[in-house]
């Protein structure tokens, strides 16, 4: 049996009493819910929780607050509120929310002697992975971009139009092209795009206007000029993307237009510097081996200075993120440590909003991308966490997920963050170009046999042991081909629904004497099929 202390005083129930808006009375409906599956029981006369909104909060953040045999639950606005709740469950009651179908209710008392107060540090945390879209989920974790929040469950930031590469939506140009930005009726056109969007929707937070998925950028007399006087051609696209947020700010001031700081725009213009209601987003390029502050590796050091001059240039910056492999979906892709000092790399130095991207298609993970995606909603919310905070929540996430073996797959794990960190490695590359080949040879049967135990030890949690195996089965094809071997991973890679590629599926019928990533075939051939098929 579960007791609730707050204070020093045992209450025997609770009465919860929101206020009027929506929001509040969803966060009040959740907490009931959640509390009488732990066991407490609510009733009209016990210890109340007021549950409001107070905007001296700030936006999205929340206080938890005892007084006497009472307590408070504020946010500093509707989502606030919601997140507030699901704290108090998480911090005092133990209540762990790990996939939108696994959550645990925590054990023993629950004990509320002092109060927290926290606004998150990123205006925008936007997850995409497909284990992590469930609205509910999204909830729970304090994403705001991506899922599609109603207004009574507090809303999100809303996206007007695509949210990338929209010189091509606005204009009816191919992603293969880029527009003069010299020319006044590009300008205009945009203008017009961006404000029909607005007047169609007025809850509309954000408007992507942001160059095509290529490098034919203008080289016109014109936008040559100003590139040369910025320095690069950052400078043509920073100037066309004022203009817009300038025409824009007359009739929607709270409105933001985004920008990319991509590709050829990575590096930030001499001169001009965005206007309040712009944000730029930097898209993340260099080493995905080491930490962005790694003293050591030369490439990242590169990255890190460029995200420094924009954040100097920019009051919004945002960063575009990438977490997984994208040439192979179930390659081990070991950025565990990477993750969180990257994200607090970010945090302190500016950082006001984040996406990293991860699988965003259909189908499951054959690799760790629940854990992953669990683990980066964490630290979207926070940060700031310490190091064992992060790795406390890999291992509850762990021993939840994968079952009483999760310490052979904690092992497996830590070896690969370790052994990655001896070369350099991208977003799009082969397995051995992460670690070693002879590395993977020599420690093959001790991995195997981490699995082994995983597999033995994992009860009801079979089935997630063995999808997150296929990462080191498919690895072993690289190592040492088998046809036949090779046939039964891909059936069961079908049959568990697992993503291969973000721009290829399965054949039909692979040759199995080429390597894994010529298994696949490019998507486009396959239209309409799921990608995982």
């Amino acid at each position: 049996m579960r007791r609730l202390f707050i204070g020093e005083k045992e209450v025997s129930s609770v009465s919860i009493r929101p206020g009027i808006s929506e929001p509040e009375k969803y966060a009040a409906a959740e907490l009931e819910k959640y509390l009488t599956k732990i066991g407490i029981p609510v009733s009209e006369d016990g210890a109340e929780i007021r549950i409001g909104l107070d905007k001296s909060i700030g936006r999205d953040g929340y206080a938890i607050e005892p007084c006497g045999g009472s307590l408070s639950i504020n946010g500093g606005n509707g989502r606030g509120v919601i997140y507030g709740v699901y704290a108090f469950l998480e911090r005092y009651a133990g209540v762990r929310y790990f996939t939108p179908t696994l959550e645990t209710l925590g054990e023993g008392d629950i004990r509320v002697s002092e109060g927290v107060r926290f606004t998150p540090v990123f205006e925008m945390r936007k997850s995409d992975w497909v284990c992590g879209r469930d609205v509910a989920w999204c909830l729970k974790q304090g994403i705001n971009d991506y899922a599609k929040i109603p207004r009574e469950k507090g809303g999100y930031i809303k996206y007007g139009g695509p949210a990338c590469h929209t010189f091509g939506y606005f204009l009816g140009i191919p992603q293969g092209e880029q527009p003069c930005l010299s020319d006044p009726e590009v300008l205009k056109k945009i203008i017009a795009g961006v404000r029909k969007l607005l007047e169609e929707d007025p809850e509309i937070s954000i408007v992507s206007v942001t160059q095509n998925d290529c490098g034919n950028y203008c080289t016109c007399e014109k936008c040559a000029a100003v590139d040369a006087e910025e320095g690069g051609p950052s400078g043509s696209v920073m100037r066309f993307v004022n203009a817009v947020a300038a025409d824009i700010a007359k009739d929607y001031p709270d409105v933001v237009i985004q920008t990319f700081a991509y590709w050829y725009s990575e590096k930030p213009p001499r001169i001009t510097k965005p206007l309040p209601n712009v944000s730029v987003q930097l898209c993340r390029s260099g080493c995905f081996s080491h930490r962005l502050n790694d003293p050591a590796c030369p490439i990242n050091r590169e990255f890190a200075r460029e995200l420094l001059d924009w954040n100097r240039l920019c009051d919004r910056l945002y960063i575009w993120d990438y977490v997984t492999d994208f040439k192979h979906y179930v390659c081990p892709y070991p950025n565990f440590t990477q993750l969180h000092a990257n994200m607090r790399f970010f945090a302190d130095h500016g950082v006001r909003g984040i996406y990293p991207e991860g699988n965003y298609q259909q189908g499951q993970s054959g690799e760790f991308g629940e854990l992953r995606c669990y683990l980066l909603a964490k630290l979207m919310m926070d940060p700031l966490m310490s190091t064992p905070e992060y790795y406390r929540h890999m291992d509850e996430f762990l021993a939840a997920y994968y079952g009483a073996g999760w310490r052979n797959i904690r092992a497996y794990i830590d070896w690969c963050c370790v052994e990655v960190e001896s070369g350099h490695s991208g977003r799009a590359d082969d397995p051995f170009d992460y670690i070693p080949r002879d590395r993977w040879e020599a420690m093959e049967d001790t991995i195997t046999g981490w699995w082994d135990k995983a597999e033995e030890a994992a009860g009801e949690r079979l089935e997630a042991v063995r999808r997150s195996r296929i990462q080191w089965r498919w690895l072993q094809q690289w190592l040492h081909p088998d046809p036949e071997e090779a046939k039964k991973l891909t059936e069961d890679i079908r049959a568990a629904r697992v993503q291969w590629c973000e721009w290829r599926i399965l054949r039909d019928d692979p040759d199995y004497s080429l390597d894994p990533y010529e298994w696949g075939i490019d998507k486009n051939k396959y239209a309409g099929k799921p990608y995982y098929e």
